[in-house]
């Protein structure tokens, strides 16, 4: 039973946490990357003539902070926002809560993070306008910002993530369970005690 349970678990976090986060961050092929800002120059819009054959597109703002950086949830870290023909596409705040992280150049280089700025989907061919800008965070000191795009981006289905953690609830109960039998005493008798 104990193997039945893992196994479970094992499905249930590869169905729930594991396709997402390949599906988000690794589906499609790249567009291209773009440099928006480099210190100590102003941020800059890119325009980007896309097809429908592109969509879905996914749109990722790569982030490099001069110094410490903790995310905060409720903080706009950048602002994104798409336009196509001056009608706002797709509008987004980066906060980089749970952002994928990496070193640039070597395991000692500057930080980067990655947010995901969310899909276009569907695309309607034409120029997209893409403007990024500082948010709301105080103090935040931002050495360079890439935006970045993968066309074709799959979607995740929506039952998948509850199917997932679904399995990993399952497989955490029975666990307990199993656990918590073999610690009970058993209530076999006491052995006799003999006599001097």
């Amino acid at each position: 039973m104990r193997k039945l349970l893992l196994l479970l678990l094992i499905a249930g976090i590869g169905l729930g946490i594991g396709y997402p986060w390949y599906i988000y961050n690794f589906s499609g092929a790249e567009i291209g990357s773009w440099r928006v800002f480099d210190r100590p120059g102003p941020y800059k819009p890119i325009t980007v003539a896309l097809k429908d054959s592109d969509g879905p597109v996914r749109v990722f703002v790569d982030m490099q902070p001069l110094r410490n950086f903790i995310p905060a949830e409720g903080r706009s870290t950048l602002t994104s926002v798409v336009t196509r023909d001056g009608k706002d596409v797709l509008v987004k705040t980066l906060s980089y809560v749970n952002a994928q992280t990496a070193n640039r150049g070597s395991p000692q280089g500057p930080r980067v993070y990655r947010d995901r700025a969310g899909d276009i989907d569907p695309v309607v061919s034409g120029d997209y306008t893409f403007k990024i800008g500082p948010g709301d965070v105080d103090g935040l000191e931002v050495a360079q910002v890439d935006l970045v795009l993968r066309k074709g981006a799959a979607t995740v289905d929506r039952w998948v993530i509850p199917a997932g953690l679904t399995m990993i609830a399952v497989a955490l109960f029975g666990l307990i369970r199993l656990g918590r039998r073999k610690a009970q005493p058993t209530n076999a008798p006491a052995a006799p005690k003999w006599g001097r």
